[in-house]
């Protein structure tokens, strides 16, 4: 089948499908990569699962630079040789209480990440060393339930990759699903360009694709192009052969047609087509055997120790099960059986009283094939090691070394001083005998292998941990240790395990047979630059698998050192009374931590700390760390405190994120809420029609408390706040966040996954109010709730009746504190307080009568201009400017006030002209106009519409457009007639949108057509009362729609759609942008709006961004410069609060910064545009019509030049 997952697909992802039928549990496929391009993602796994949805998507990515001005792919053998590929496999969703998918196992080349880009849950990634170009590697994936499936609650996917010239196999990562899953509804792939707009050329190979459903294996043969057609944001151009005698599918991609083919031959594949391709191969895949070597048994008595290894040329493990008899031959009842479907389990310890254990080992691979069941004797564990005895107190000793400077090692990449990665490779430590030649920055006692004594440092930093090791009872012991990066653990003064070097935390086990006691421990630990993970966990004789707790870690007792009384009492609603009293036996007391579990609660200078405050509910261990003589800490002994907490009452609870974080939630007052803890909550009340909300932030933890900077508390309103995993629909939201500000919910496409706005509001304002007013959603903030500050306004339609009230979120991720935050005076109304409507934009000042209003440049000839004007008709230059010439004809009185200009898509001499005014009885003359010989005469066209070149509309957008693709197709907004078009270059005409609005704007997108190859259009509106602010007094002619509205056509015209509907505020002018479909930018009567899904939401940039904000703005344009891949856009006001400036975009007229230009006396602006011939076609100038005159510039925008006054 093919899929799409829509949730997950990159923005500039170019796909393919795969026949993989809903319903398998296996995929497969082997992959090549023929050379390495720059910056590629390729993704040869895009699934979800069934029956529950989680997505995801993986594979690897590559980035050698390419070459030259064309940037050809550098196919240098030495550079290619020696580039090795990062790699992703992310995750989404979660389940019903919002625990989301993670991380089970993984590779040494992998490392675990929790809640990432783009909103993923959960991921694992990093470079993989032993994948090369031009190799074969297979790629697998499987999903499974564990073996007690009717009573789990979660299930497994995992994946691998084999090294086909080597026949290796290598685990890549298995991730915990929180949900049922058994299998996948099919998958895809995808090709990425990650930054470079495909200007370059990618490639891959793909053979033998199987997948298996219902314990049958099938063909998945099949690659399915879906090509969208010409004119799409980056035209997209696939060039597919099959090779090897037809077993082997090749493919080139690249949005610059004329790289293509490199390697392969032939013409790219129809654009706006599907095209299939079906290769050679079996009816059924080559299947690696399962094999099992070194296959042990130890006992005493009471416990076996079974340990075996795989192969790495063998089918990798899938399900071990093993029988422990009192019988040599194995036969009648076991008496102690373990199974579990787990692939990296190498070691297992069965609790088995017996004297004279027989194991019968059993095991199957991944594709469900069993080994012959194997019988071993168990032979006798050796003899326990002795403890020691010594006094003793709580806690490891430490010490902490930081490295401040990296140096150049390559340790990923080989040696090459072509390969930029090669050469840039920096490391802070290799290796753990380098970790004394760190600075020695603290030392101490800590509770427990504690790996965060280095505070908000991410790199760079090692631990030497020593003391005892507690061991509750005698026998058999097996360890588990996942570490980031080398480390090395010494037991009884013996090396038990040592994995030194760079890589991520893949599981090492081993065994020691411990008398009861305490052993001497000491383990080494360094971390380079990489996600860190630290983890050492223990089963012995009664004990299940657990992290080796802290109270079984230990050090000898010094008498000397500082001494620390820890009191805790509870308190009411969840409060807790604590205070530390320090005696210093000689030492210097520098400062106090105080500690709820893991994370800091509060801190105090000196020797004396008290507390008083709410805290998590349940359980927790409360204790302190002293800070003393410089550079040592000593931790405290924990006390246990059960916090309790308080119903919540008169509003409901949401649990956005993980039901079972830990937090507290109070309610002093019926209009006071105070939070401490981790995840997401919504205290929300049913909300009908227009509303205001509203709240004082009264405290929050901050800039330099060391939580997760995204973490935030403020208003929310959404579709169903008691929905978690983003189920909860559209919001609305004013949050102050720890670390960034006073935000909103975002205005931009949040492809990051931050969900917060570009904008920054007031950072001195407690005071946060939400007025929704219709559609309109309104964000206020003041300093003492009396003064209220209006910031923006986002259009966004939600239902109705939503739900409304306040939101606390904490991110544990990188938080070494409690997110805690007080809200008071919570109100929500059912009314809208006066004042709260939009503020008044700044009228422009009386601009004169006779002026120039637009300009416009031919699309197939960049130095044919042509500028329109309130009496002077059109003025129109062939040499980019430099002369002019009238182009009316025999045109005068009303047939040269023109109101709207268009020129032939493919010839520049046709051009046609909406022209008109009022005339003394206020009736309209004027009409539209059409030449042929490049206005030396015109015609009228049979057309009922009205223009008004005099009044303030002559000041916005173009309202004629023809459309690049159908050049016959015309479409004409009017003054207040309608938007009209006709498909047979204007001799007959069909009014398509109602007359009674104003239309200011008509524009087809240059860089986005639909998979049938139609423009999309957008037409946009504005009512009368805004129109005066323009500064040409009032229209001339009444628009009886006193809304604006913007209108949405994907096929051509023929049928629009409306996008938005509003009353606060006016559209002048818009204009489109190729980074992204849908997004684009609208010049209005109070600002800049930007919309990232088509218009249908859209959000007024005002706060803190580089733009003109609260002032009438029609001039707007973007183009393609030099070989920039993303367009740029430029914009300021008719009125500017500052001249000599512009506003400028790169990023999908999201991101903008002041440009100041020259002459910096430069006014306000009426219009901008750029020449535009192709879409991949950089512009020769930039249009900058003034209230002075008209400019040309650079392509850069640099310097001015006046063109015409």
């Amino acid at each position: 089948m093919l899929l799409c997952v829509a949730c997950v697909l990159p923005t500039y992802a170019t796909w393919y499908g795969e026949n993989v039928d809903d319903g398998a549990d296996i995929m497969m496929m082997d992959v090549r990569w023929p050379w390495w391009p720059e910056s590629t993602y390729y993704a040869n796994w895009n699934f979800n699962t069934n029956p529950h949805g989680i997505g995801g998507y993986g594979g690897f990515t590559g980035g050698v630079p390419t070459v030259g001005p064309d940037h050809l792919p550098d196919f240098d053998p030495q550079v290619q040789s020696a580039f090795r590929p990062s790699s992703v496999w992310s995750f989404w969703g979660g389940n019903e209480k919002g625990e989301p998918v993670r991380v089970e196992a993984t590779s040494q080349f992998n490392y675990p990440r929790q809640y990432v880009g783009e909103g993923a849950s959960g991921a694992l990634g990093g470079i993989w060393p032993v994948i090369e170009q031009g190799k074969w590697y297979t790629m697998l994936m499987r999903v499974w339930m564990p073996v007690d499936d009717e009573q789990a609650d979660h299930s497994y996917i995992g994946r691998w990759v084999k090294d086909v010239e080597n026949d290796r196999w290598y685990l890549y990562g298995i991730m915990r699903l929180p949900v049922k899953a058994t299998s996948f509804t099919g998958n895809a792939g995808f090709l990425e360009d990650f930054g470079n707009a495909a200007r370059s050329v990618r490639a891959m190979h793909r053979r033998l694709g199987y997948f298996r459903k219902d314990n049958r294996w099938q063909k998945s043969d099949t690659v399915i192009y879906n090509v969208p057609p010409a004119g799409s944001v980056l035209d997209t151009y696939w060039v597919v052969n099959k090779i090897e005698n037809g077993t082997v599918l090749a493919m080139e991609l690249s949005s610059n047609r004329k790289l293509l083919p490199q390697k392969l031959t032939g013409e790219p594949l129809p654009l706006g087509e599907t095209t299939e391709f079906k290769v050679a191969q079996p009816d059924q895949p080559t299947l690696d055997e399962p094999a099992v070597e070194k296959l042990t048994a130890v006992f005493n008595g009471k416990q076996v120790l079974v340990s075996w290894e795989i192969p790495h040329s063998a089918a990798p493990q899938f399900l071990y099960k093993i029988e422990v008899y009192d019988d040599p031959q194995c036969e009648g009842q076991p008496v102690a059986v373990s199974t579990a479907r787990m692939p990296i389990t190498r070691s297992v310890l069965v609790d088995a009283e017996v004297e004279n254990p027989t194991v019968k080992f059993y095991l199957k691979d991944i594709f469900d094939q069993s080994i012959e069941p194997m019988i071993i004797k168990a032979g006798s564990a050796p003899v326990p090691s002795s403890p020691v005895k010594v006094r003793t107190a709580p806690g490891l000793g430490y010490r902490l070394f930081l490295k401040d400077q990296d140096t150049h090692t390559n340790v990923f990449y080989p040696e090459n001083d072509k390969l930029i990665q090669s050469q840039n490779e920096r490391h802070f430590w290799t290796s753990i005998d380098q970790l004394t030649d760190g600075r020695l920055a603290q030392q101490g006692i800590c509770r427990g292998f504690d790996t965060t004594l280095q505070g908000t440092r991410g790199h760079g930093y090692g631990y030497q941990y020593t003391g005892l090791l507690d061991v509750p009872a005698t026998g058999l012991y097996l360890f588990h240790m996942r570490g980031t990066d080398g480390y090395s653990i010494t037991i009884d003064n013996k090396n038990a395990l040592t994995w030194d070097g760079l890589h991520g935390p893949e599981e090492k086990t081993f065994m020691l047979v411990l008398e009861k006691g305490l052993h001497p421990i000491s383990v080494d630990y360094f971390l380079d630059r990489r996600e860190p993970f630290f983890k050492l966990e223990w089963k012995g004789p009664g004990l299940d698998r657990h992290p080796i707790p802290e109270s079984a870690l230990v050090h000898e007792l010094d008498s000397d050192m500082p001494h620390t009384r820890l009191i805790v009492r509870g308190g009411d609603n969840g409060k807790v009374l604590a205070g530390v009293i320090i005696r210093p036996n000689g030492h210097k007391i520098e400062k106090t931590q105080l500690f709820l579990d893991d994370m800091a609660i509060k801190e105090s200078k000196g020797d004396e700390l008290r507390y008083t405050g709410l805290l998590p509910a349940g359980k927790h261990e409360i204790w302190a760390r002293v800070y003393y003589d410089g550079n040592h800490t000593i931790d405290s002994q924990p006390t246990t405190a059960d916090i309790g907490s308080e119903p919540i009452i008169d509003w409901q609870i949401g649990v956005a994120g993980e039901a079972d974080s830990v937090h507290n939630i109070v309610q002093p007052t019926a209009n006071s809420f105070s939070f401490v803890g981790e995840g997401e909550y919504i205290l929300y009340r049913k909300a009908q029609g227009d509303f205001t909300l509203t709240c004082r932030i009264d405290d929050y933890t901050g800039p330099g408390d060391p939580v997760n900077g995204s973490s935030w508390v403020g208003l929310t309103v959404r579709e169903d706040a008691s929905k978690n995993n983003y189920k909860w629909g559209r919001e609305f939201g004013l949050m102050q966040t720890a670390h960034y500000g006073l935000r909103l919910v975002p205005d931009n496409s949040n492809l990051g996954g931050s969900r917060v706005s570009m904008q920054k509001l007031p950072a001195d304002h407690s005071w946060l109010r939400v007025v929704r007013k219709g559609d309109l959603w309104i964000a206020w903030t003041s300093d003492d709730g009396k003064d209220w500050h209006y910031c923006t306004t986002y259009y966004r339609p939600m239902p109705k009746e939503v739900d409304a009230g306040i939101v606390f979120r904490a991110l544990p991720q990188d938080a070494q504190m409690y997110f805690r935050a007080t809200v008071s005076n919570v109100r929500l109304e059912s009314s809208l307080p006066a004042g709260f409507a939009m503020p008044a934009a700044v009228p422009v000042p009386a601009m004169p009568d006779d002026q120039l209003t637009g300009v416009v440049v031919a699309p197939s000839d960049p130095d044919i201009v042509v500028v329109r004007s309130t009496t002077r008709g059109l003025l129109r230059s062939t040499d980019a400017g430099n002369t002019w010439k009238p182009a009316n004809g025999s045109l005068a009185g009303a047939a040269n006030c023109v109101r709207s200009v268009a020129i032939h898509p493919t010839n520049p001499n046709v051009m046609l002209r909406g022209a008109g005014r009022a005339n003394a009885s206020g009736k309209f003359e004027g009409g539209l106009y059409m030449t042929t010989d490049a206005g030396q005469s015109w015609k009228k066209l049979n057309f009922v519409g009205d223009f008004d070149g005099a009044g303030p509309s002559a000041l916005c957008g173009e309202v004629i457009a023809y459309l690049n693709n159908e050049p016959d197709t015309i479409l004409v907004g009017c003054e207040t007639a309608g938007l009209f078009r006709s498909t047979d270059a204007g001799t007959t005409w069909q009014q398509v949108l109602q007359a009674g609005q104003r239309f200011t704007a008509v524009k087809a997108d240059p860089w986005r057509t639909t998979r049938k190859g139609d423009a999309y259009i957008h037409a946009v509106t504005c009512p009368d009362a805004l129109m005066s602010l323009l500064g040409r007094g009032e229209p001339a002619f009444t628009a009886t729609d006193q809304l604006t509205r913007d209108y949405a056509s994907g096929n051509n015209g023929e049928y629009f759609r409306q996008q938005s509907e509003r009353d606060d505020l006016g559209y002048l002018n818009l204009t489109f942008d190729n980074r992204s479909t849908g997004q684009f930018a609208y010049a209005t009567t109070h600002g800049i709006c930007h919309t990232y899904n088509d218009g249908r939401e859209n959000f007024l940039l005002k706060e803190n961004m580089q733009l003109p904000a609260m002032r009438p703005v029609t001039a707007i344009g973007t183009a393609k410069i030099n070989d920039q891949p993303w367009t740029r856009a430029y914009t300021q006001a008719l009125q500017p609060e500052t001249t000599g400036r512009i506003a400028r975009s790169e990023v999908a007229c999201q991101n903008w910064r002041w440009q100041t230009v020259t002459p910096d006396s430069l006014p306000g602006m009426i219009a901008v545009t750029a020449d535009f011939i192709a879409s991949d076609t950089p512009a020769k100038h930039w249009w900058f019509l003034s209230t002075d005159g008209l400019y040309r510039s650079d392509p850069q925008a640099e310097k001015f030049m006046k063109m015409l006054e």
